[in-house]
């Protein structure tokens, strides 16, 4: 298993310096495999890989104006040729999977069977007693109506 992790180089170490890589272990300090180190905005530089879980590497950066420098993991100190060298230590953690949350129990399923036969079964609910209507008020008798006066040229005639 591989879990990724992520070098990183503080500004003040890197001073000057505009490009950079990542040697170590993991690539068998050979330039040709070399991680390229990313600049940020603040001047630090980074590189993230994915190495096996549940080992040590050492390693370091070579940066471009020449410099072999460490960042602030621990240090190692080997001899190399005869050479003293000090080298950043990284162990890699075994992740612990995330456990899932339990997923909660479903009710039981009504087979289609009884559930068709739950519904023909239930009795409908009463329905509510319709409201009296409103009885009209009897109407009002008409009143009489008034003779005519008769008319002018009636009168004439008698």
């Amino acid at each position: 298993m591989t879990t990724k992790v992520t070098f990183e180089l503080p500004a003040e170490i890197v001073e000057n310096a505009t490009e950079g890589i990542l040697l170590g272990d993991f690539n068998n300090w050979n330039h040709d495999e070399a991680v390229k180190l990313h600049r940020k905005v603040d001047g630090s530089m980074y590189a993230v890989i994915a190495l096996i879980a549940g080992r040590s590497y050492q390693y370091r950066y070579l940066l471009n104006d020449g410099r072999w420098v460490n960042d602030k993991n621990p240090i190692i100190i080997n001899e190399v040729y005869g050479q003293t060298v000090e080298n950043c230590l990284v162990d890699v953690q075994i992740e612990e999977k995330k456990k899932a949350a339990p997923k909660k129990a479903a009710a039981p399923k009504k087979a289609a069977a009884q559930i068709k036969e739950a519904s023909a079964t239930k009795t409908a609910a009463p329905k509510k007693a319709a409201a009296p209507k409103k009885v009209a008020a009897p109407k009002k008798e008409a009143a009489p109506k008034k003779e005519a006066a008769p008319k002018k040229a009636d009168a004439i005639k008698k």
